[in-house]
């Protein structure tokens, strides 16, 4: 721990704002100096109680020197633990100037970046050398999230509204000239699409429903759209279904034919089945579709992979989970807290990877005992965190699962029930459910309203 500390470099920050705040050119450099560092980035204790006078100093607005410092010090006791006079009046003398003072405070924060770390290993070895019931993965993958922590930490995230403004005129100008989907986002559903004005590239998106509504065929849809029409790279992430399943899913919509097709008796229907999914194989050799299906992964895991992937792959354009309560939780008996760990860090890597996270979400049971048994965000277990975290709520739902007689059939609604950054697009939308994917469909005007009318009773 030694090589993370250097008491000179201390001594020159500490003595350098003294000498910067005596100018008047150097007011400034002494003020970001103060307001930048903070005890942690010092390693003794007259050093970590010399910068809290300051900043109270600061605070106050009174000017410092050696005499102020010496003051505060001495009127909250604190003087002789700091060194006395003697060794303030040192630290200003053995500081020539204050021209390096941003200089040694960078320093300062490398060396306190570099103790963080090695304490986080340190506990890291001990985890992995004491008995415990958590996995081997889940260790790493913890670890790997303090790591990045502290990457994290170390980034301000403070821009220039210029950066942003830039950024948005970006996009606005993609918009004009067709090319949006470099700076947003396609889901393949184009009423969708078209609502949304695409979506962002830090969208946290869930897609809630009871089993059999069609949730991952939402999912193979963002998939094909995403990794075969704009040749983004998807990591899906598939808790529940093997990788056959999941992958027969997008081939079998690609090439549009049915598993029924593919297995008829028919020679000519078979035979043009087989043809289809040969022919569209091509698109798929060079596809930049990756399928993860180990289950019951934890929100670290799934976070290091991405981070993985996203590293190798030189970005991602979605990340998909399915779905978020078959993740491994931290705390099985807490499901509100555990669901909501999960969605927090699924937010937070897409902010992080600046891609959209699409988790689907197991619905309960209570919709079940209502008469319109369209779900609302309510129906999602354990809702309270997911739907504060979430940038974007869609259901789904297939009335003839309920009602056999229902106008509906073969009909998939996709009811969206929140969205932050478009709040018009809070309405219902239809697509045609064949071929394990979603297609749109087209109603007349009267079909149209009195679908809205059945809505509305």
């Amino acid at each position: 721990m030694s090589r993370f500390i250097d008491l000179y470099a201390e001594k020159s920050v500490i003595g350098g704002i003294m000498l910067a705040a005596s100018k008047p050119e150097g007011a400034d450099a002494a003020t970001d100096a103060i307001e930048g560092m903070g005890e942690e980035h010092f390693t003794v204790r007259p050093h970590k109680l010399i910068l809290g006078a300051y900043k109270r100093l600061n605070e106050a607005g009174t000017p410092i020197d050696l005499l102020t410092l010496t003051d505060e010090l001495e009127r909250t006791g604190n003087l002789a633990e700091a060194g006395g006079f003697a060794y303030l009046a040192e630290c200003s003398k053995d500081t020539p100037s204050y021209a390096n003072l941003s200089a040694y405070c960078e320093k300062l924060r490398e060396l306190a970046t570099g103790r963080r770390m090695a304490l986080i290993l340190q506990a890291s070895l001990q985890k992995l050398s004491e008995p415990t019931s958590d996995s081997l993965s889940d260790i790493i993958g913890a670890i790997q999230a303090d790591v990045s922590g502290i990457e994290c930490h170390d980034e301000s995230g403070t821009e220039h509204i210029t950066t942003g403004i830039d950024m948005s005129l970006e996009t606005i100008q993609s918009i004009i000239s067709g090319d949006i989907w470099k700076h947003k986002t396609e889901l393949g559903m184009a009423t969708i699409d078209n609502a949304f004005g695409g979506f962002n590239n830090t969208d946290f998106i869930v897609v809630g429903g009871r089993p059999g509504m069609g949730k991952t065929m939402f999912s193979t849809t963002v998939t094909e759209t995403v990794g075969l029409k704009n040749k983004k790279p998807v990591l899906f992430f598939s808790l529940e279904m093997p990788v056959d399943q999941i992958s027969e899913r997008v081939a079998f919509h690609r090439a549009r034919v049915s598993k029924e097709d593919l297995l008829s008796k028919q020679s000519g229907v078979m035979d043009g089945a087989w043809g289809k999914v040969g022919h569209c194989m091509k698109d798929f050799i060079d596809s930049p579709i990756y399928i993860n299906d180990k289950s019951s992964l934890s929100v670290h895991q799934v976070r290091a992979e991405a981070r993985r992937m996203h590293k190798k792959l030189g970005g991602l354009g979605v990340v998909i989970v399915d779905y978020l309560q078959k993740m491994r939780m931290s705390d099985p008996e807490n499901m509100n807290r555990s669901v909501g760990e999960i969605a927090t860090g699924l937010k937070n890597l897409a902010k992080e990877l600046r891609c959209p996270v699409i988790a689907l979400a197991q619905l309960n049971r209570n919709l079940e005992q209502r008469a319109n048994k369209r779900p609302v965000a309510a129906d999602l277990r354990e809702s309270g965190v997911i739907e504060q975290e979430a940038d974007v709520i869609f259901m789904v739902y297939r009335d003839e699962k309920y009602n056999q007689n229902t106008e509906l059939k073969g009909i998939t609604e996709i009811i969206c029930v929140k969205s932050r950054h478009a709040p018009g697009a809070e309405k219902t939308y239809h697509f045609s459910s064949r071929y394990s994917g979603l297609d749109p469909v087209a109603f007349t005007h009267n079909e149209q309203q009195e679908i809205d009318n059945d809505y509305e009773c």
